[in-house]
Parts: C-alpha cells; sequence; structure tokens
C-alpha cells in the first residue's frame, strides 16, 4: 500500500465566505425592487438577479450544489424581506383598521 503525501491531499471544500442569505443589503434591495414591479417585469428582474448571482458563483468555482443551496436560501430571505415590506403601515397587532 502507498503512503500519501499530506501535499498530496486536496480536502473537499464547501465554505462559502459570504452566504447570500446573510448579505441583508443585497437582500433588502432586490426585495425593494421586486416590490415595486409585477407580472412579467418582477419574473425579469427575478431571473437577470438569479443568472448574475449564479454566473459570479460558478466563475468562483462553487459548485452546482452549492449554488442551487445558496439561491434557495437567498430566495426564502428575499420572500421573507417582501413579507416585511408588505407588512409596514399596518397597525400593530395585525388590524389595518
Amino acid at each position: 500500500m502507498k503512503q500519501l503525501s499530506l501535499l498530496d491531499w486536496t480536502p473537499p471544500c464547501k465554505v462559502v465566505a459570504f452566504p447570500l442569505a446573510k448579505r441583508s443589503g443585497k437582500v433588502r434591495r432586490v426585495a425593494e425592487v421586486l416590490s415595486t414591479k409585477h407580472g412579467a417585469a418582477a419574473t425579469n428582474y427575478w431571473k437577470q438577479t438569479i443568472a448574475a448571482i449564479a454566473g459570479q458563483m460558478q466563475r468562483a468555482g462553487i459548485d452546482h450544489d452549492a449554488i442551487n443551496s445558496e439561491l434557495r436560501d437567498f430566495h426564502d430571505a428575499v420572500q421573507r424581506e417582501l413579507w416585511t415590506l408588505a407588512g409596514q403601515g399596518q397597525r400593530p397587532g395585525g388590524s389595518a383598521a
């Protein structure tokens, strides 16, 4: 059996230094823009945003599964922010009266 040198071993790398869902400024900005768009305009903006982010991550060498996971988490964070934005202006306790 051949002994491997530590220099021959490459550990799997799964570190994402700046998780998308934690980038609150990016999440907030995307949600704000989406809240002003409707229908095809909102869909196009979302597709362009996701394509740009995915492209950046691919160029950085992040694997496909990690990219998909990050994009799902980002989607969830944007949805939460949209709910927050939609709730602004309502009275405490949920009464719109």
